[in-house]
């Protein structure tokens, strides 16, 4: 058994540090390095404990292209509070290299995943974003489209009109584009060309009806994860004629969006396609006759920690993370 064989010392770095140092042109470009390389079946997935209303979640990765593997652990107690915990370690020799508060990955990791996926899909041409949610994965997302297109507008709709609002005045500031909040839903949508999901349903009623998206639109909806949640109507898979996931079989059988359209009789599995295959170039006469595709997340693994390592390497050169006086021990099996 070793311990701690090259001398090194794992490091915690904090929430704070972790969004301090990334920015949106550097995860974009590592998150699509990571989708680069050819992914194994195992390459990334997730397993969930529950008792009750409390449950603890782990996505656990090995990220073909990176120096390290890692895992996201994150868990609700009964109190409803959630924390995050992102362990990395060294591929080559298994010590732990880092132990990273989570809090803001997630939100990160999804929009820069799916600004890999607008690069891929969306014409090259200015947008006209149309906004279903106001919290921090929509505003995180129209932030990391900002990388990837030139935004000509952004409307936003959410339950909330103090919230909507607040998010167009914010949007409007920080991108310095037009950004208006609007009181129902087709109002967001029916002049976008690209129409960002990110709202979490009521009573498991959809957000979005497929009848108000334009041809040439792209789709991006990352707010339905689990069974309980939709916020697709069956219209709008039906009318997606390429869906892309990140990982499809989650969100064919752990989303209430395509729960529902199965139980339906929707035929959507012939026009599914993972996004390693998008970023290979595998589907890319796909994208090509597609008249309104679709990327599909449920988030993964590979995204948390590839733009962990990010964080992590970033947080070292800058001084900023915080060596821990611990050491895992490592066993030769």
């Amino acid at each position: 058994m070793s311990n701690n064989q090259n001398g090194r010392k794992p490091v915690f770095i904090s929430a704070e540090v972790t969004e301090s140092v990334l920015d949106w042109p550097s995860m974009i470009g590592a998150i699509r390095q990571s989708y680069a390389a050819p992914h194994a079946d195992r390459t990334s997935f997730r397993a969930v404990a529950r008792d009750g209303g409390v449950w603890l979640r782990s996505l656990v990765s090995v990220p073909p292209a990176g120096q390290v593997m890692g895992a996201k652990v994150f868990g609700r107690s009964s109190g409803r509070g959630v924390s995050y915990l992102v362990p990395l370690f060294d591929r080559e020799s298994s010590e732990l290299l880092a132990l990273i508060d989570g809090r803001h990955l997630t939100a990160l990791r999804t929009a820069a995943t799916s600004a890999v996926a607008v690069d891929l899909l969306a014409p090259q041409r200015p947008v006209r974003v149309g906004a279903l949610g106001s919290g921090g994965e929509a505003r995180a997302h129209v932030k990391a489209i900002a990388s990837v297109r030139p935004i000509e507008s952004v409307t936003v709709y959410s339950p909330t009109e103090l919230k909507r609002e607040q998010f167009a005045v914010d949007l409007a500031r920080e991108l310095g584009v037009p950004c208006k909040a609007v009181a129902h839903p087709e109002q967001a949508v029916k002049e976008a060309n690209l129409v960002v999901c990110a709202a979490r349903s009521h009573d498991e009623r959809p957000v979005l009806d497929g009848n108000w998206l334009m041809d040439g639109t792209l789709l991006v909806s990352i707010g339905s994860t689990i069974p309980e949640q939709r916020e697709l109507d069956l219209r709008s898979i039906e009318r997606c004629d390429l869906i892309v996931c990140d990982m499809v079989h989650e969100v064919v059988d752990e989303t209430g969006d395509f729960i529902e359209a199965n139980a339906r009789g929707l035929e959507f599995r012939s026009k599914l396609a993972t996004l390693n295959d998008l970023v290979l170039g595998r589907v890319d006469d796909r994208v090509k006759t597609a008249r309104l595709p679709m990327y599909k997340s449920v988030g993964a693994a590979i995204q948390d920690v590839t733009v962990a390592e990010l964080a992590w390497r970033r947080a070292l050169d800058k001084g900023l993370a915080r060596e821990l006086d611990i050491a895992l021990t490592v066993q030769q099996v």
